[in-house]
């Protein structure tokens, strides 16, 4: 008979709270002995503000809710709205976690923070809130932008009149395009000519030269015209095999 003791330690954190912790015991006089519990993991509260209202901006004369959410272990048993390095505006009302302005104004610009507190702790989050004008922040141009543009056509150049309607707006860019798709077209036709010339210019000069090329004489085969065959031609061929260092050619 033997009493065997086993301890294990680890750090939780509060993704832990509920995992169990199983102890298996082996021994050949029983099989699958095992213990088990649930960690319970105590930690502060998490805090989070959510606008219910408004959906985007905040105006001038609008109203303004916020909600604190805050979960922990244990519960939080207290969360307060307070008003960094200012008090909460004196009309606006608290019920539970939530917190309602009515007609906001830029003097209400400023930090919100929402505190919720248990045993372990306490955390906070925090809204700031900027109370834009009541129309925009951005005016919107409401005429539309006058543009004038040129229209360029081969020999004919046409001033557009002012367009003032949005939808008939045209870009100056798209001008500038077609300008320079027009040159580019001149540009490729002059380069088409030159080539073209080109080619003609060394056609006429090879037949030129093909005419005028240079003719090649020579004496060896001088008398044989006039030769029955070609052992008579040789011997005509100014004086035969005799006068053959005499010889001589000429390349014209």
């Amino acid at each position: 008979m033997y009493t065997v003791t086993s301890w294990v330690r680890l750090t939780v954190s509060k993704e832990d709270d509920g995992v169990p912790v199983v102890c298996v015991v082996d021994h050949p006089a029983v099989k699958d002995f095992q213990a088990q519990k649930y960690l319970e993991v105590q930690y502060k509260p998490e805090v989070k503000i959510v606008v219910e209202f408004p959906q985007g901006l905040t105006r001038e004369g609008e109203n303004l809710e916020l909600t604190c959410m805050a979960r922990g272990k244990p519960p939080p048993q207290q969360v307060n709205w307070v008003k960094v390095d200012d008090d909460v505006p004196s009309h606006a009302v608290i019920t539970g976690t939530d917190l309602y302005i009515e007609n906001l104004n830029k003097s209400y610009n400023g930090t919100y923070r929402c505190v919720a507190s248990n045993t372990v702790g306490e955390s906070y989050d925090d809204y700031i809130l900027y109370v834009y004008d009541a129309h925009t922040t951005t005016p919107i141009p409401t005429t539309a932008t006058t543009t004038m543009y040129t229209t360029t056509f081969p020999g004919i150049t046409q001033d557009a009149a002012p367009n003032t309607e949005p939808a008939a707006h045209v870009d100056s860019r798209a001008g500038a395009g077609a300008q320079r798709a027009v040159d580019h077209a001149v540009i490729g036709g002059v380069v088409a000519v030159v080539v073209f010339a080109m080619l003609c210019l060394l056609i006429v000069l090879g037949r030129y030269f093909a005419r005028h090329k240079g003719t090649y004489f020579t004496h060896e085969a001088k008398g044989a015209d006039d030769a029955a065959d070609a052992d008579t031609a040789i011997i005509n061929a100014e004086g035969g095999h005799n006068n053959s260092d005499e010889k001589k050619e000429y390349y014209i």
